[in-house]
């Protein structure tokens, strides 16, 4: 579930053009929220956003493995790190 959660935030960042707000983050993950089973948390929004911290190397949170994430500088404003080909 934690895979599937992950590429949907990629997947709502990219729709959004490469960065994008908490909010719009959560409003494109909502769509699939049973498909998620996001139910299963008592705070889903803080759930992504643990996730988002924990795959940042820009964020305390960082858990130091895939660094798919970066902070723009602004609040609750995220991008989409490119891979490294």
């Amino acid at each position: 579930m934690k895979r599937a959660l992950l590429r949907k935030i990629q997947f709502a960042l990219q729709h959004h053009g490469g960065t994008a707000s908490l909010k719009e983050i959560y409003d494109y993950i909502e769509r699939s929220y049973y498909q998620l089973e996001l139910d299963r948390y008592k705070d889903w929004k803080a759930h992504v956003n643990k996730q988002i911290r924990a795959h940042s190397s820009d964020s305390a949170s960082f858990a130091g493995k895939e660094d798919l994430f970066y902070s723009t500088g602004n609040k609750g404003i995220w991008g989409l790190r490119q891979p490294n080909n």
